[in-house]
């Protein structure tokens, strides 16, 4: 073969060669750029998502009586009780008072669960006991005190729906603790329920024991647990919610806001 073809062939060669490995290597880049493009944009997009779900509106409540946001709420009953089983040794050195725990026919709730939250906050020693001339005993039967979960429309017939707020309330020797109320809790409590429970436990089983209500004492202390921390913990606002309602106490209008708090002697 002439000499000068075979160099002229070998030339052509290696350009073709430098050219595939040229559109190669931009291929290479090119789809570098566009993986690296897609995955900074689904980083975005992850980030952007994580923002938006951790981003909440908080409610603003018209007044503090408001019942809060929350689970369903047990709002019809028969209007018969029955006990729930089960019995305490003698708390506190003072008289014994008897008490028996219930729920309302046709209320579907953790009644055991209910039953021991009550006699667990009659026990403690922040509880009532602690005035030094009042123990308490659980019983099944006959009791001098008789604590029960009683559904939303039942309560309101039997505390009072004047003011149009669900409460609870003590008639006698029966104390009825709202339905309502034990699921949501209320608005000074901001989602305490537990705190929110040993309150109404503590201020109807209070008023039992010959206890009044009573205002807000110190701005910013702790809430006396006879003061009416259903409707709020603001003198001025529970002032204004009874306002034409007798509940056994004036309210000054005063200014003073307390602390919310579940015990007689915190």
């Amino acid at each position: 073969m002439n000499v000068r073809v075979v160099l002229f062939a070998c030339g052509v060669t290696a350009l073709l060669l430098t050219f595939v490995q040229f559109a190669g290597e931009r291929t290479a880049a090119q789809s570098a750029v566009t993986t690296t493009h897609r995955t900074t944009t689904s980083a975005a997009v992850r980030t952007t998502s994580v923002a938006s779900t951790t981003t909440a509106v908080r409610r603003v409540y018209a007044s503090s009586s408001d019942l809060p946001d929350g689970g369903p709420i047990p709002t019809e009953g028969h209007g018969t009780f029955h006990a729930v089983p089960g019995s305490s040794p003698v708390v506190g050195a003072g008289v014994v008072r008897t008490y028996s725990v219930e729920v309302e026919d046709g209320v579907v709730y953790d009644e055991q669960g209910f039953a021991a939250f009550v006699q667990e906050t009659l026990s403690d020693p922040r509880s009532w006991t602690a005035r030094g001339d009042v123990a308490f005993r659980r019983v099944t039967g006959p009791a001098a005190i008789r604590i029960r979960l009683t559904s939303q429309n039942t309560a309101r017939a039997v505390c009072g729906y004047e003011i149009p707020v669900d409460v609870s309330c003590r008639n006698g020797g029966l104390v009825h603790l709202s339905a309502a109320r034990w699921v949501r809790g209320a608005v000074a409590f901001d989602g305490d329920l537990t705190s929110y429970r040993r309150y109404v436990v503590n201020h109807e089983v209070g008023h039992a024991l010959g206890e009044g209500h009573r205002p807000c004492a110190a701005h910013g202390g702790v809430a006396p647990v006879m003061m009416q921390q259903t409707f709020s913990t603001s003198n001025d606002e529970v002032a204004a919610i009874i306002a034409g309602v007798p509940q056994g106490v004036t309210i000054p209008t005063d200014g003073k806001v307390c602390r919310p708090n579940g015990w007689p002697f915190p």
